[in-house]
């Protein structure tokens, strides 16, 4: 908004902002809701109706670009990635969401690049996974440390420094870190698969029994729990 206009000008500009804003996020949080739940096609729809409502809104487009990044649609998604830097979107968002289309395209080179131009937990944590991907475990765990000092409910930075940890054969350490990412209320089966790992990887096979029973029973525990063993035993070799 330009400086220095007549009083009443700014605020009527303000006025219709917010007119325009109430109108179109509560769509935008309705598309938000349904790529959770892992409806990318119903979020896209929800997304356009909120630019009919609102063209020059940032945050549809940005939903837009991660909905057809779920999709695997990438040209889509980096289209709409262009937009949103067009209407002034968050800049840390877009460099994070090109970086996850070529990291999705298998260009780590150039998504490292994007990743490290964003200050996001997203990026972070991606370019931890990067690091961690070339054996340079110590860079990845001071990344991961530091997204769980920004957000420290960010599950796949505790997910991740464990699996990060094991590569290191610091298992005990690992278990603490996969601890907490099982406490949070979006952990599924793939947080408490590495978490029973990590104890099996210990020595505690009856503990990492517990976890895999939260998730299995029967013929498919004593898979798990047969594959476990098979995994202590070639690292006892």
């Amino acid at each position: 908004m330009k400086k220095m206009l007549k009083v009443f000008f700014l605020v009527a500009l303000t006025g219709c902002a917010g007119q325009e804003e109430q109108s179109s996020s509560p769509m935008v949080r309705i598309a938000k809701k349904a790529r959770q739940s892992g409806n990318s096609e119903a979020a896209i729809s929800f997304y356009n109706k909120a630019l009919a409502m609102d063209n020059d809104n940032p945050e549809a487009y940005l939903g837009l670009a991660e909905s057809y990044i779920d999709l695997k649609l990438l040209d889509a998604a980096l289209e709409y990635v262009k937009k949103a830097e067009s209407v002034g979107c968050n800049k840390g968002h877009a460099h994070y969401l090109r970086g996850k289309i070529h990291l999705l395209s298998e260009d780590k080179a150039k998504a490292e690049k994007e990743f490290l131009q964003s200050s996001s937990v997203d990026a972070m944590n991606a370019l931890g996974a990067i690091f961690d991907g070339r054996g340079e475990h110590e860079k990845a765990q001071q990344l991961y440390k530091q997204v769980i000092a920004k957000d420290p409910n960010y599950i796949d930075a505790y997910n991740n420094m464990g699996l990060s940890l094991m590569l290191c054969d610091k298992h005990k350490e690992a278990i603490f870190y996969l601890e907490n990412a099982c406490s949070l209320p979006e952990a599924n089966v793939t947080y408490r698969s590495n978490l029973a790992l990590a104890y099996g990887l210990t020595g505690d096979v009856e503990k990492a029994r517990s976890v895999y029973a939260q998730d299995f029973d029967g013929d498919e525990l004593e898979e798990k729990i047969a594959y476990l063993e098979d995994i202590i035993s070639a690292k006892l070799r």
